[in-house]
């Protein structure tokens, strides 16, 4: 019979779970589009580029969405629950309030685990898909982002970067300089391992110069070279990636990278545990949401758990977000910093479900 109840309370916990998260995103989705609006005539944006941009972030909106759209899926479920009395026929039954938000939990389980996969394996080249249609639209196809870096184009020279450093300096810039007239011909060929915009220019280190004549390849390693380029250091804050675009494996990589480089990775190290935790997260936001059905809000209205719902998760977002830099300040582990708003909510949430099981 339990079973029955189990499957009962898990599948409208996560109807109610995905139908705020698709709401959450409709709305967010909403406002991003008349936001770009007041791109449109820059370059070749317009109504359809929007579009197609907005509709590459949808899985990217999903993943940060859907801790919120759980919280506010969570309170309306049980709380409908609670307003029929189902909740209080399942306790006289037998079944405990832990065995009721355990049963929560255990449905919506292989929905955290899905988002969690696609936070992994697709979100990050969702979010470099919708940079690289935003950014070529804006520039009339000069810059593109793609996996492997930045191109774009200056002239008749193409010019890729691996890599933008967190003090604003270029890892491994490769630059292909073609004729003017066609057939195009490739005419020189440079590699830079650093650069750094200085004076209105970008200043090439450790430089290789290869130049293509018609019978033979003439090399040369300046230590520097200036390059005047379009390409500025706030048109690169457009079309970088951020650290929570990366996937797991991604973090990994460049922390490993930028560690090796002799510059501190705190900041991606707490995006990385932040990754690592994020189902936890969502099953502790399960619990505080039930403990306040069991509790304050077992006999409210739906505009009212709705709203409470909206209020606690901005609540926690806003925490987390303004604690983590002040702990990495502080010189706490970044891993701790991670994990504290999860046990804070597991806190809250044992301590509301027995204070109204008392």
């Amino acid at each position: 019979m339990f079973k029955v109840v189990d499957r009962y309370v898990g599948r409208n916990v996560v109807i109610w779970a995905c139908a705020s998260t698709l709401g959450l995103v409709a709305l967010s989705s909403l406002i991003k589009f008349v936001d770009q609006l007041r791109n449109v005539g820059r370059g070749d944006y317009d109504m359809a580029a929007i579009a197609e941009y907005v509709s590459w972030t949808v899985p990217g909106q999903i993943c940060m969405f859907f801790p919120m759209g759980v919280l506010i899926g969570t309170v309306l479920a049980l709380g409908n629950l609670a307003s029929s009395s189902e909740l209080i026929v399942m306790q006289g039954l037998g079944k405990s309030r832990l065995g009721i938000v355990s049963a929560a939990c255990f449905w919506l389980l292989p929905v955290v685990m899905a988002v969690f996969l696609m936070g992994e394996f697709v979100v990050p080249d969702t979010e470099k898909k919708a940079e690289s249609v935003h950014t070529a639209a804006i520039s009339g196809g000069q810059v593109a982002v793609t996996s492997r870096g930045i191109w774009f184009r200056e002239g008749n020279s193409f010019i890729s970067i691996a890599r933008v450093l967190t003090d604003g300096s270029l890892d491994a810039v490769y630059r292909y300089d073609f004729s003017d007239t066609l057939p195009k011909q490739l005419l020189r060929y440079m590699v830079a391992k650093k650069g750094i915009w200085q004076d209105g220019k970008w200043h090439m280190t450790d430089v290789s110069v290869y130049t293509f004549g018609t019978d033979r390849v003439l090399r040369e390693f300046p230590e520097a070279v200036d390059w005047e380029l379009h390409l500025t250091p706030e048109k690169l804050d457009v079309v970088g990636v951020g650290a929570d675009e990366f996937s797991i494996r991604g973090l990994i990589s460049y922390i490993d990278y930028i560690t090796q480089n002799g510059q501190k990775a705190d900041r991606y190290y707490l995006d990385l545990y932040r990754k690592l935790i994020a189902p936890f997260m969502t099953l502790a936001i399960l619990l505080l949401a039930a403990s306040t059905v069991f509790g304050p809000l077992r006999s409210a209205t739906m505009g009212a758990r709705v709203v409470v719902g909206i209020i606690v998760g901005f609540a926690f977002y806003a925490v987390n977000e303004i604690l983590a830099p002040f702990t990495i300040f502080w010189g706490i582990p970044p891993v701790l910093c991670a994990v504290l708003p999860t046990l804070l909510m597991l806190a809250i949430g044992i301590y509301l479900l027995r204070r109204s099981s008392s």
